[in-house]
C-alpha cells in the first residue's frame, strides 16, 4: 500500500461533497500546567485566563474547551500534533512518526515498502498518547468521534471570522458558543490550508485501517469527519465533563 497521505489529500474534497453536511449557521490555570484544579464552566470565553469549560447544553454533559491545545485565545491556532504524539516537531512525515515503520525507497518522506503502523488502541483519550490530557491534565482529553458527532448534531455551526481569523462558530441551544479557527494542517515542514480549512484530531482510531485516525474537517462550504493519515500535524480542541 503506497502514498496514503497523498491519497487522503486528493480525495478529501471529493469525499466532503458527498458527506452529510451540517449547515445552519480555579479558572486562572495555565494552559499547559497539567494541574487538577476544578474549572468552572461558562457559555462563552469570559477572559484571557485559559482554559475554560464551555457549556453547549449537549445531551452527554460534555463541555468543550474555549481554545486549542497550545493556544491562549479562541482564535489562535495553537499546536499541531501527529496522532498519538504529545509534542510538536519540525517535520511531519512517516520517518518522524514514532508509531510507523517501513522503507522510504525514493526519499520523499513516505514509506512505500513494508509500511506498518502500531495500534495505539481504538480510543486514546486520557492515555499517554492523548496530548490534551498530557498537557492540561485533570479530566481534559481529546474528543472522541462520538463527541464530534454530538457537537455536529446538537449545535448550529457557521463559517465566520473572529478577530480577523477564519473559522467556524458552534452554538448550542443554551446560548453557549465555541470558535474553532481554520487551522489548516502540517505536512513535511509546511503549514498548509491555514485560514481555509479546519483539521482537528479525534481520539478515535480508524476501525478499517491503522494508517488513519478520524478527524473533524471543514471548509467554508461544508463540514464533516473523515479518516486522516496519523502522521499529519492537526490541531486539538479538548473536551471535559
Amino acid at each position: 500500500m503506497k502514498k496514503y497521505f497523498y491519497t487522503v489529500l486528493t480525495t478529501l474534497m471529493a469525499v466532503m461533497t458527498i458527506m452529510t453536511l451540517v449547515s445552519c449557521g480555579d479558572d486562572d490555570d495555565n494552559v499547559d500546567s497539567g494541574t487538577a484544579t476544578k474549572i468552572p464552566s461558562y457559555l462563552n470565553c469570559p477572559d484571557d485566563h485559559h482554559p475554560h469549560l464551555i457549556d453547549l447544553g449537549l445531551p452527554s454533559g460534555t463541555k468543550w474547551a474555549c481554545c486549542n491545545v497550545g493556544a491562549d485565545k479562541p482564535e489562535v491556532y495553537g499546536g499541531y500534533y501527529a496522532w498519538g504524539e504529545t509534542e510538536e516537531k519540525t517535520v511531519y512525515n512517516d520517518i518522524t512518526y514514532p508509531y510507523c515503520t517501513g522503507e522510504d525507497t525514493d526519499g520523499d518522506g513516505l514509506f512505500d515498502k513494508n509500511c506498518s503502523f502500531k495500534n495505539l488502541g481504538s480510543d486514546i483519550a486520557s492515555t499517554q498518547y492523548d496530548v490534551a490530557h498530557v498537557k492540561w491534565g485533570d479530566s481534559w482529553c481529546m474528543p472522541s468521534l462520538t463527541q464530534f458527532n454530538e457537537l455536529l448534531n446538537n449545535c448550529t455551526n457557521t463559517w465566520t471570522t473572529k478577530n480577523g481569523v477564519n473559522g467556524r462558530q458552534f452554538s448550542g441551544q443554551n446560548g453557549g458558543t465555541i470558535f474553532l479557527p481554520a487551522t489548516g494542517f502540517k505536512w513535511g515542514d509546511q503549514l498548509l490550508e491555514s485560514g481555509n480549512k479546519g483539521s482537528y484530531w479525534s481520539a478515535t482510531q480508524s476501525q478499517s485501517d491503522l494508517h488513519f485516525a478520524n478527524f473533524l474537517t471543514y471548509v467554508e462550504d461544508g463540514i464533516g469527519w473523515i479518516g486522516g493519515g496519523r502522521r499529519c500535524g492537526f490541531a486539538v480542541r479538548p473536551v471535559s465533563k
